[in-house]
Formats: structure tokens, C-alpha cells, sequence
């Protein structure tokens, strides 16, 4: 049988005798107090926490998808799952596999999808509440949870399809099967029930790592935990459940999905990289590394985090501060160091947050900046720092900062109720299907519909946001174009040197400014092989082949063309430090034959939503404008949704059999 530890939390709870006790100092005190009204009255307080909770995440609920796509993919991921036992994989699979259930009840219906997320956020209340009540002091569990239910970032994702909200569920699941089997009952226990409880403690980390790649954070702060407490025993145990549980779900996996892979082993390799973008850039070094937890660290705490708990106002003008973000360091440090001694529960809460945060610094990129990368940590980031002032005002000689507890919790209370008003206020005025949208997204929205209503089932639309057009195009095949890929110009100037055909390369510009003959200029469009950017010059790569190239090059003379036909002139060029990029026209055609896109969704989305100043995110522009300076005919307008002076989405079908369906990328590397 398991022995219970002699009380862990390092908190006395208000004796039940209806004998009247003396009173004595201890009982003076004002947070004892505020404990002893609290307890009496938790009962029926989690309910109206959780009410509060329900009504909010009502009147704040967002029945649109998000603008970024982001929450979209889990729905498209769920799809592929559910109709095509299709593994996914990619930020955690756990999630769409639970979300693919209700896509196979309502379809790619927003509303339900939504609901599940209520769901979730109210059951990680309800469970926070289990899990803390009586193991830490009720002032800091009721100011928690309040300040928790009212706060419009945590309550924005139980309307979203993001991961979020199942995430704080998980973690807090974990969080009970932790405390409840391994502080609650600390010593010791027979074999049964010690491998029992490992195995349940090793799935629990599992799941949550299956939920989110940081999940895998959970484990360190497991074996720290062990480890800082001298439990070698347990250290040991459940460094081996976890490896047989994982081990047990690889094997499933690859028997399911002919998957053998870790989860997170492509996307981890990515977040190393300088550049997440553009893995030429190389990998990131130490001194890259500390730069980003430095930056990082402002970014999230002293930005995002402080505006989350409304102590500084939420905007796009919002700045830094080193000196907020080492005082909550020091902070969460003190808050570690005092309940390691006065709340186990709270000690292993505080390890599970530092361990998501610092992984977190380390591999996120800083151009990331949302707000959404720390919301699984803001619920015990908020706890510990109550912790540290109720536990650091408890030592006599600093009795006075107990004032500091109730009074930081109202201003936190005051300023959250502010800002969700705030925000109940707007959201009100995006209801609707295209609330408040702009027009460049609702002809976006609209073009994508359009397309699922009016194209052949088996067309295959390219876009910039295919997560989001699937879910406006009720289930419909989209194709993502989310970025313009690059080329190695080494081995381009490599493939020249010792090619038996010669490269010539034209700038755009002369090219352009030539009367041409008609027959010059086709046989120029039609062996373009590259266009290789060079700081602000623009050059054409065409390929002759070695037999007829001394008669070409008479005909570019005689047409006044300059041109460069030695690759070292090239290499010489690239050298002189400029930003360099190539693109082949022909891949990037082959790219979308390959995967069978038939139409392209062209948009006007605006870089800064909030202005309409000509500057739209036109990766899908560029792309097509590559390819049709090799193949001008290509495209034929097929719809248009807008006026042209008001943003409009169009959609143009690739006309292949106009240049045959015969173009191949080239296989390069």
C-alpha cells in the first residue's frame, strides 16, 4: 500500500471542528484568512468560476476561421485522417486525430469544430480545480482561476480550431496523474502498483507530446523533478516507461503507416536552421542560440505575457523591456526556490512551465512573435508568481507583503475584465461570415467558395492560404503555394563549367528594351532555363546547345543584345557579395503539373490588414509571373470576384496543353 507524504503542500487547512480554536498569530493572518472564508466555500465556487468561464467564451465566440490559416490545417489534417487514414503528422497528431471524429459527424462545419474547444478550455478549468484543491492554499487557486476565466487570450481559443485548448487540457491531465501518483503518495508503494502508476504517468507525457512537439518539454521537467527530489528510483522508472511506451507507438505506427520516423525529427531540424525559411542560410550556432533565448525571452515575457495578464495595453506599437523580463526571471526563480521547500505541487508546476518556456526560447524564431506560442504556459507562469508572494509574505519579518497577494490579483481582475470588454465590444461588430473583413479576404473567401461550387470535381485549385480555402470550400482540394523556392546558384555556375552546352545570360532590362525578331524572341522564351536575381539586376539564363551556339551568338550581336557567355563572369558577379537568388520557371510549372493543380487563386491580400496601400503578400503572383515569362500564354482568366479597383480574387486556369503536356521540371539539387 502506498504511504501519503506527511503534507506536502506546507499549507494548514482551517480545522472542520465546530469547536472554537484560540486564536493565535498564524490565525491573524490576512492570507490565512482569506484561506479559512475561501475553503468553506469552494464547493460552489468552481461553479460559478466555471460559469463565468462559459458565459465569456459565449460572448466572445468567433465563428470565422483565423486569417493567419494556422487552426485551419488541424481541420484539413482531420479530414485527411478520418477519409483517408491519412497519419498527421506534422505539429502533433494527437489533436486532428481527436478533431477527425467530429469532422466525420458534422463535416467541415466551423461551429461544431469550434464547441469541441469550449469543451476543452472548460474541462482544463474543471481540472485545474481538482488538481490544486487542497494541495495548495485556496487564495491562490480562487485568484487563479478567476483571473483565468475572464481573460480574453485564454478564452479567444475556445472558439479557435488551434491546438491550444487541447493542449492546456492535456497538460493539466498529466499534471493530476502526476500529483495524485506521485507527490499524494510520494513513498513507498508495492511493485504492481509502482509500474502501473509509471506506465499511466509515461502515457500521459505521451499524449501531451502527441498534442504539441513542446509537449516532449513535459519529460524534463518530469526527470528534473525526480531528479531535484533524490527520487533516483522513480528517475529511473520513468525514464524507462517512456521509452517503452514510446517504443510501443513507433511499432504501431509503422505497422499503421509504414512510419518509422520520430515525430518531431523534420520539424526540429527546421527550427535549428538560422532562417526557418530558408534552410540555405544554415544552421544556427551557439552565440545565434543565446541571442534568440535573449530575444526571445523579451519578446514573451516582457511583451506578450505581461499583455496577456493585462498589465501593459495589447498592440502592434508595443516595445520591449529587459528589465520586465528579468524581473519575472527572477520572479519564477524565487517562486521555484520557495515552493521547493513550502509546496511540492507548486514546485513541479513552476519545473513544467520553466521547461515549456525555455525550449520554447530556444528553438522558436523571432520573427514569430505570437502571442499563441506561450498561452499553455500563462496559467502556471500566473500561479507561481502569486506563489512566491503569498509564500515570501508568510516569513514574519515581511508579513506586511501579504497585502501584496489580493491587491496584484485585483489589478490583474480589474484590468482583464477591461480588456475583455473591450474585445466582447469588437467581436461583436465581426459577427457574421465576413464580419468586418476587409475586401481583399472576403473576395479571397468568396473566390474560394466560388471555386468549390463552380469547378470540376477533380480541379485542383492553387492558393496562398489553401487551409483556409478548404474550409470555405466545404471540404475542397486546395493547393498551397506558401512560399517561392530557391535554387543553388553553385551548382548552376557548377552544371556551366563542364556542361557541353553554353549558358548565355541576358539583363531583363536590355533584353526588354530591343526590337526583336519574331523568331529571335521565340527561341529566346523558349530555352529561358533561369532567372537569376542579383541585388536589383535581373538576369535571363538560356541554354544553347554547343552546335548551333556560334550562329546564335551572331544573331544576339546583330540584334544588339548584350549577353554573358562565360560562367566565371557569373561567378564573379555572384561573388561581389549581392543577395542572390535562382528560379527555374520550368520547376516551378513542373511543381504544380506534378501534384495536378489545374486553376490558381490570385489575391490581393493585404501585407498590413489594416492598410490599404497597394503592398500585398504575393508569393502566388510571383509565382505565376516566373512561369509566364517563359510561358506567356499560360494562364486564361477563368473568374473574378471584386471590382478591379477594389481588390479583387481571380482565378485563372493553367492552359497546359498550350505548350504540351510534356513540361518536366529539371531534376536538380
Amino acid at each position: 500500500m502506498a504511504k501519503k507524504t506527511a503534507n506536502p503542500t506546507g499549507y494548514k487547512s482551517p480545522p472542520t471542528s465546530s469547536k472554537k480554536t484560540p486564536v493565535t498569530t498564524e490565525s491573524k493572518d490576512l492570507l490565512r484568512t482569506i484561506d479559512s472564508f475561501l475553503d468553506k466555500r469552494l464547493a460552489w465556487l468552481i461553479w460559478v468560476i466555471l460559469g463565468i468561464t462559459f458565459l465569456f467564451s459565449l460572448i466572445l465566440f468567433d465563428s470565422r476561421v483565423s486569417l493567419s490559416g494556422d487552426d485551419s490545417f488541424y481541420i484539413i489534417r482531420a479530414s485527411e485522417f478520418i477519409h483517408s487514414f491519412k497519419y498527421p503528422g506534422f505539429q502533433g497528431p494527437l489533436y486532428p486525430m481527436v478533431l477527425s471524429v467530429f469532422v466525420a459527424i458534422f463535416g467541415i462545419s466551423l461551429v461544431p469544430l469550434k464547441v469541441l474547444s469550449l469543451v476543452f478550455v472548460i474541462g482544463f478549468m474543471y481540472i485545474f480545480f481538482i488538481a490544486f484543491r487542497s494541495r495548495i492554499p485556496s487564495t491562490l487557486l480562487v485568484i487563479t482561476l478567476l483571473a483565468l476565466s475572464i481573460n480574453s487570450f485564454i478564452l479567444y481559443y475556445a472558439s479557435q480550431t488551434y491546438n491550444e485548448a487541447f493542449y492546456l487540457f492535456m497538460q493539466i491531465v498529466l499534471v493530476l496523474v502526476f500529483f495524485r501518483n506521485f507527490i499524494d503518495t510520494e513513498l513507498a508503494v508495492d511493485t504492481k502498483q509502482d509500474i502501473k502508476r509509471h506506465l499511466l504517468l509515461a502515457v500521459s507525457l505521451l499524449a501531451l507530446a502527441l498534442t504539441k512537439n513542446i509537449g516532449y518539454s513535459a519529460v524534463l521537467a518530469v526527470t528534473g523533478y525526480f531528479l531535484l527530489r533524490g527520487q533516483w528510483k522513480n528517475l529511473l522508472y520513468s525514464i524507462l516507461a517512456f521509452g517503452i511506451v514510446m517504443i510501443a507507438f513507433q511499432g504501431v505506427k509503422y505497422l499503421l503507416w509504414n512510419d518509422g520516423g520520430l515525430q518531431f525529427s523534420t520539424q526540429s531540424s527546421s527550427l535549428l536552421n538560422k532562417d526557418y525559411y530558408n534552410p540555405q542560410a544554415g544552421k544556427e550556432d551557439l552565440a545565434g542560440f543565446v541571442t534568440r533565448i535573449i530575444d526571445n525571452s523579451n519578446l514573451y515575457l516582457s511583451k506578450h505575457f505581461v499583455s496577456i495578464i493585462a498589465l501593459r495595453k495589447a498592440g502592434l506599437a508595443m516595445t520591449v523591456s529587459s528589465m520586465v523580463s528579468i524581473l519575472i526571471y527572477l520572479l519564477s526563480i524565487g517562486s521555484l526556490l520557495i515552493t521547493f521547500k513550502k509546496n511540492k505541487y507548486l514546485f513541479f508546476s513552476g519545473l513544467l512551465t520553466g521547461a515549456f518556456l525555455l525550449i520554447s526560447f530556444v528553438i522558436l524564431q523571432t520573427k514569430w512573435d505570437q502571442s499563441r506560442l506561450i498561452i499553455p504556459a500563462v496559467p502556471m507562469l500566473l500561479l507561481m508568481i502569486f506563489s512566491l508572494f503569498y509564500y515570501f509574505s508568510s516569513i514574519k519579518k515581511y508579513k506586511l507583503l501579504q497585502l501584496a497577494v489580493p491587491l496584484l490579483a485585483l489589478l490583474i481582475l480589474i484590468q482583464s475584465l477591461a480588456v475583455t470588454a473591450a474585445t466582447v465590444k469588437e467581436n461583436q461588430q465581426n459577427s457574421g461570415r465576413y464580419g468586418r473583413l476587409t475586401p481583399d479576404w472576403k473576395n479571397y473567401l468568396k473566390a474560394s467558395e466560388w471555386a468549390a461550387l463552380n469547378l470540376p470535381k477533380e480541379a485542383i485549385v492553387a492558393c496562398r492560404k489553401p487551409s483556409i480555402s478548404f474550409v470555405y470550400g466545404k471540404g475542397r482540394n486546395f493547393y498551397g503555394i506558401m512560399q517561392l523556392p530557391t535554387y543553388s546558384t553553385d551548382v548552376f555556375v557548377n552544371n556551366w563549367m563542364k556542361d557541353d552546352s553554353a549558358y548565355v545570360l541576358f539583363n531583363y532590362a536590355d533584353f526588354n528594351g530591343k526590337q526583336l525578331s519574331t523568331e529571335l524572341y521565340s527561341m529566346l522564351k523558349q530555352n529561358m532555363t533561369a532567372m537569376i536575381f542579383v541585388g536589383d539586376t535581373v538576369l535571363f539564363a538560356d541554354k544553347i546547345d554547343h552546335k548551333t551556339k556560334t550562329n546564335f551568338f551572331n544573331e544576339l550581336e546583330s540584334a544588339g543584345l548584350n549577353y554573358i557567355s562565360s560562367a566565371n563572369t557569373l561567378k564573379s558577379i555572384i561573388n561581389e557579395g549581392k543577395v542572390v537568388k535562382l528560379y527555374y520557371p520550368d520547376s516551378l510549372l513542373g511543381q504544380l503539373q506534378n501534384a495536378g493543380v489545374t486553376h490558381i487563386l490570385t489575391a490581393n491580400l493585404r501585407r498590413n490588414t489594416s492598410r490599404k496601400d497597394g503592398m500585398i503578400i504575393n508569393t502566388v503572383e510571383r509565382y505565376m509571373a516566373f512561369i509566364q515569362e517563359k510561358y506567356p500564354l499560360i494562364f486564361t482568366k477563368v473568374s473574378q470576384v471584386g471590382d478591379d479597383n477594389n481588390e479583387p480574387a481571380t482565378i485563372v486556369k493553367i492552359e497546359y496543353e498550350k505548350y504540351g503536356r510534356s513540361v518536366k521540371a529539371p531534376v536538380l539539387k
